[in-house]
């Protein structure tokens, strides 16, 4: 079944409100972007010792233009993003299957899996939705590819995504064009980052951008050497030969965010002139509402004091209210030992007992799981 994608959307009047409010507001300054036309060329001042950078003018210049043509920068990672990609001669037994089914080398195929022809061989497997990801997406941004992988790969990746050429052209960054780098940061994206989102399963590859991230699921659709080991019973989606859902997986569900910051950037109620407005507000506004009314304790954790988990900052992103003590407001008690004193007396005062990954899996679909989902006895 094909899935209908929005074509308008209703911002929601309350985060209108509170972006006015924010906006508004006396902490919330930012210098106003000059016009594209007021901008000149680049000069040298009566003393010859400065010059103006030639690169934030270009950037001023093209975000001024994007924001007349009612768009925004989104940077999509690669690998367990949009795809996953495995050497052919790592394939387990039970994957080997997939060599036998119609897949090509051609960027031309209409199928989701293509033989890669670089060193290893690879067998590229599209994430469910990704061509209809990048068709919507398109008409709300200007994407870039950002990927640790070499140059000769990325490109090569980028043909199966895009053989048209209509999506990325040359914005394709990669570790060759920042050599000793190990993290990712915006410095190559020609845009303010007001106006940047980014799409990636790997949330610590962007040590300074967190308020622009938006942390998808990772895309495993191949054997993990990671789950096998904790498992026994662990089976890969190939070798279960299912996958994720074409109309409410994880890259349906993220358009659906990037539909909705779209939508409430460009507001026609918001007080504020478009160089002013700020995505990563918009994306902070809809990720507060995702746990709102939830109050959780934190119980038994992997290691270390709650307060100082990830988990403990996710859960306050998704605007929970996280609590050191039981008590009748409490609603959920997370934790990852269903025989504390606190996993029983949620038990007894018929409170949510979920394992942390209920937390995760919100954070990732930008919704409310459903508890039973996650019981904290089959972690």
């Amino acid at each position: 079944m094909k899935r209908r994608l929005r074509s308008s959307f209703k911002a929601d009047e309350g985060l209108v409100a509170c972006l006015n409010a924010t906006y508004c507001g006396e902490n919330f300054k930012r210098c106003k972007l000059g016009h594209p036309n007021h901008i000149e060329q680049p000069f040298l001042d009566d003393d010859d010792d400065v010059v103006v950078d030639q690169v934030a003018l270009l950037r001023d210049w093209k975000t001024n233009d994007l924001l007349r043509k009612k768009k925004l920068i989104l940077v999509l990672d690669l690998d367990q993003t949009l795809i996953e990609a495995r050497a052919i001669k790592r394939l387990t037994s039970e994957e080997n299957y997939l060599l036998g089914q119609d897949c090509t080398s051609r960027s031309g195929g209409k199928g989701s899996l293509f033989k890669l022809e670089v060193e290893p061989l690879l067998l590229v497997k599209l994430r469910p939705f990704v061509k209809e990801f990048l068709k919507a997406a398109n008409d709300m941004f200007e994407m870039y590819i950002y990927t640790r992988a070499c140059r000769v790969y990325a490109l090569k990746v980028a043909c199966l995504l895009d053989r048209d050429g209509d999506y990325f052209l040359s914005r394709i960054i990669t570790r060759d064009e920042r050599p000793g780098c190990d993290k990712k940061c915006l410095d190559e994206v020609l845009g303010h980052e007001n106006v940047v989102l980014i799409v990636d399963d790997n949330r610590n590859m962007w040590p300074k951008h967190q308020a622009n991230l938006i942390n998808i699921q990772k895309y495993e659709y191949f054997a993990s050497s990671f789950w096998r080991a904790r498992d026994d019973r662990y089976k890969s989606l190939a070798e279960k030969k299912i996958d994720e859902s074409e109309t409410n997986g994880p890259l349906a569900r993220i358009l659906d965010v990037l539909q909705r910051i779209h939508e409430l950037f460009f507001h026609p109620k918001l007080e504020v002139d478009l160089a002013r407005r700020d995505a990563r507000l918009a994306l902070k506004l809809i990720r507060l509402k995702v746990l709102g009314g939830c109050v959780l304790f934190f119980s038994e954790l992997i290691s270390g004091p709650p307060e100082e988990s990830y988990i403990w900052g996710m859960a306050e992103e998704l605007g929970a209210m996280c609590c050191g003590e039981l008590g009748p407001a409490v609603t959920h008690v997370v934790t990852v030992d269903i025989e504390t004193e606190e996993a029983q007396w949620a038990e007894q005062k018929k409170k949510f007992l979920v394992h942390p990954t209920w937390i995760q899996a919100a954070y990732h679909s930008f919704q409310r799981e459903p508890e039973g989902n996650f019981p904290v006895d089959t972690f």
